[in-house]
């Protein structure tokens, strides 16, 4: 009797051990509209300017390889399945600085000046970045805000993205794809502000 339980308990750890979860792992990404990029077919396009976007910083809760899962204001969970092959606070900053670049809005622009100081920095602050699951909707939710600094850190220029867009259902492909889109938009809108912004000072 004692053999045959023991036997038991041996198969019911062999079997659990062997059921692995599959990870799934996604990017975020987006590629600028070419239309709106003809919005920076400026004469005084590019700005005589080196800019540094640096890592953004990154609420706590968000600051993990699972997506965050909200289900209420008090409620959320970390998918232990579906995870950011970048993080955000390192893919936001990768996306705004080709963004700039597919404008020409800076004579230069990167995440890192060796050997020479830059004229500006980008920084950006991630508050929310979570799908929303609801028992009335399903949302993509992007709470971000970018600055543009000068030398002494002061902010010259910044931009508060949050916005939240229904997905229709939980389906993680569509919420990663929809947080880029609604990363191009207030990126697009960040850099009319700061085009405004030169243009004003002249």
């Amino acid at each position: 009797m004692i053999k045959k339980v023991f036997f038991i308990s041996a198969l019911a750890i062999l079997t659990s051990c062997g059921v692995k979860m599959v990870r799934e792992f996604f990017v975020l990404a987006y590629l600028p509209e070419p239309e709106s990029l003809n919005r920076f077919n400026l004469s005084h396009l590019p700005i005589d300017a080196r800019v540094e976007v640096q890592n953004f910083e990154m609420n706590r809760i968000y600051d993990r390889n699972q997506i965050v899962i909200r289900e209420s204001l008090h409620k959320l969970s970390f998918d232990e399945r579906s995870h950011w092959a970048l993080r955000p606070n390192r893919a936001l900053p990768e996306l705004v600085m080709y963004h700039i670049n597919s404008a020409g809005l800076f004579k230069e622009c990167k995440t890192d000046f060796l050997l020479t100081r830059p004229d500006y920095y980008i920084s950006g602050i991630i508050n929310n970045i979570e799908i929303y699951s609801g028992e009335s909707a399903v949302l993509a939710h992007l709470n971000v805000v970018l600055e543009l600094r000068d030398r002494d850190r002061n902010i010259v220029v910044s931009h508060k993205i949050n916005e939240k867009k229904d997905i229709k259902r939980h389906d993680i492909t569509i919420f990663v794809k929809t947080v880029g889109e609604l990363m191009r938009d207030g990126t697009h809108e960040f850099m009319i502000k700061i085009v405004n912004h030169f243009t004003s000072s002249k």
